[in-house]
């Protein structure tokens, strides 16, 4: 089952510590009017978390991500996913993206602001998307893409 979190609370505050990806970004960076985080669970519990960020373009950098920003964003960013259980973070990018182009259907590109790292690569790749520009620190992958 999807959960999406839009609120900050201790079970956030707490979860987030296991990131592995981007273990430096608060809560209030991960959800606020501009942000949430999606977790999926099943009948023995959690299997995986992401953040995404809904901004005006797509961003190079964590600092673009806060820049480009915006309420009446075009693009989902998928910037950290991290999972308990073997093939949870393939079934969250799915189903937070189905949630995100159901409930937005302005957004037009859903990409991720990776780390350049080969589990990284053939994560995004093995499920899909295609290496849409590489970053002097991040690499983005797309998932669908219409600029």
């Amino acid at each position: 089952m999807l959960r999406v979190h839009d609120k900050v609370d201790n079970w956030i505050v707490e979860i987030i510590k296991d990131d592995p990806v981007r273990p430096e970004l608060s809560a209030d960076f991960r959800i606020n009017e501009n942000s949430e985080m999606f977790s999926l669970w099943d009948d023995s519990g959690l299997g995986a978390i992401c953040c995404v960020r809904y901004t005006e373009g797509i961003p190079a950098s964590i600092e673009q991500l806060q820049e480009k920003s915006n309420p009446f964003a075009d693009t989902v960013v998928f910037y950290t996913i991290w999972s308990y259980k073997k093939g949870c973070g393939r079934n969250l990018i799915i189903e937070a993206s189905e949630h995100i182009a159901n409930r937005n259907p302005e957004i037009k590109n859903f990409v991720t602001l990776s780390p350049k790292t080969p589990m990284a690569e053939k994560f995004h790749i093995s499920n899909g998307a295609w290496k849409y520009r590489v970053n002097p620190e991040t690499v983005n992958y797309a998932y669908k893409l219409q600029e």
